[in-house]
């Protein structure tokens, strides 16, 4: 859902495996799923996939625009 994430079960226990980017104070699917997950609400494999409509990326509001120092060449 716009984010790397794995999501498994060992035994009753769920599993969930977070990139860095979970870090990151943009919204996105990866809270989606924390959300279903602390509530015992398992996404099923269709509302993961609907998690990542809309574009991987986007801009944050604390994020400095224009962004300084040149593009690596």
């Amino acid at each position: 859902p716009g984010n790397l994430l794995f999501l498994g079960r060992r035994g009753a226990q769920t599993v969930i495996g977070l990139p860095g980017s979970a870090r990151s104070p943009a919204l996105s699917g990866i809270d989606w799923v924390l959300e279903r997950a602390a509530c015992g609400v398992a996404p099923t494999a269709d509302e993961i996939a609907g998690m990542g409509v809309g574009g991987l990326l986007k801009e944050i509001p604390t994020r400095p625009q224009p962004r300084s120092g040149a593009a690596p060449s």
